[in-house]
């Protein structure tokens, strides 16, 4: 299966898909998630609206308060804490399978990165730091192995990277999972995403073996455990040293086919990676044109040599 033919669901914030949703009112042209809406299927999500604020409205606060945090909004001096909460409650309930979350930054209810400005007082007027959103910091307790980034994470591009590699590798488990017949067809996705579980966790692409071992249990506990397994360890940190090792072990099955030209090119590019030169993308679309030069099709559908569409390659990083 081609990631790169199976849309990601993602909730995203309403703001940031262009919908006028902001506080100031403002619509919001990011190039980036123009370009994602092409290749995933949105699910819209604005706490703040769908709890009774208008648009345009006056701010909504994050305040620390003795009890927690807490989001005032001040048009009314409102808590609209627990409202926010009942409302994310039941958004989820009736969420099918999704893939991923791309959340508006700096957002008292949104915000999953510690930039939302947070405050001593519900007045909004004394400063004490910088905290997650409401919802936020929620999605990450409830989702704790799907990608959940906000746009201050993507200002990096290797954050963008591991976000869009994984968002279309467990598009790819799910809409397989949906359609799986036999143990032998997991036995067949899983052959597809060695290395690309091999490039997150090579620990846990043992404990995957183990379970593919297991043949005699059946297949939808097979699934379910294979998934817990799967998405564990896409959630595993990124790192370039990984990315380099499953780089290696991959090039390692054609190795006797390759010139010294081509062994010696490979090695340039992954030095190149690792000193942040170039990003991932770049490494595997070589490695990626010498299996198909000569001719592994043991390999030529691996999940890892397209982990996501190459024209959004360009948006690194998204600022």
């Amino acid at each position: 299966m081609d990631s790169s033919l199976v849309k990601p669901k993602l909730v995203i914030s309403a703001c940031l898909s262009g919908e006028r949703k902001r506080y100031d009112g403002k619509i919001i042209q990011n190039p980036f998630v123009l370009k994602l809406k092409e290749y995933c299927e949105f699910i819209i999500i604005c706490p703040e609206v769908s709890v009774g604020l208008p648009v345009p409205r006056d701010r909504t606060i994050l305040y620390k308060s003795p009890q927690g945090l807490r989001a005032i909004y001040l048009g009314n001096k409102q808590d609209i804490t627990e409202k926010v909460l009942n409302f994310f409650k039941k958004f989820i309930k009736n969420l099918p399978e999704i893939d991923g979350f791309l959340l508006k930054a700096k957002s008292p209810s949104c915000g999953v990165s510690f930039k939302t400005k947070t405050y001593k007082d519900p007045e909004g007027k004394v400063l004490c730091g910088k905290y997650q959103g409401i919802m936020g910091r929620e999605v990450l307790r409830t989702f704790p192995f799907l990608p959940v980034v906000d746009e201050v994470i993507l200002r990096n591009k290797e954050s963008v990277e591991n976000f869009l590699i994984r968002i279309f590798a467990l598009s790819a488990f799910r809409v397989f999972k949906e359609s799986a017949k036999s143990i032998e067809e997991l036995a067949e996705f899983h052959k597809k995403a060695r290395y690309l579980i091999m490039s997150y966790s090579p620990s846990l692409l043992s404990e995957i073996e183990k379970v593919i071992a297991l043949k005699d249990k059946e297949l939808q506990n097979m699934l379910k455990t294979y998934e817990h397994h799967f998405k564990k360890a896409l959630s595993q940190p990124f790192t370039r040293g990984k990315q380099i090792n499953a780089i290696l072990h991959l090039s390692g099955e054609i190795s006797r086919c390759l010139s010294l030209k081509e062994k010696r090119h490979l090695f340039y590019l992954l030095n190149r990676y690792k000193n942040e030169e170039i990003n991932l993308l770049s490494v595997l679309k070589y490695l990626k044109s010498l299996v198909k030069k000569y001719d592994k099709k043991e390999l030529s559908n691996q999940l890892y040599l397209a982990p996501y569409p190459e024209e959004l390659e360009k948006f690194f990083p998204l600022v």
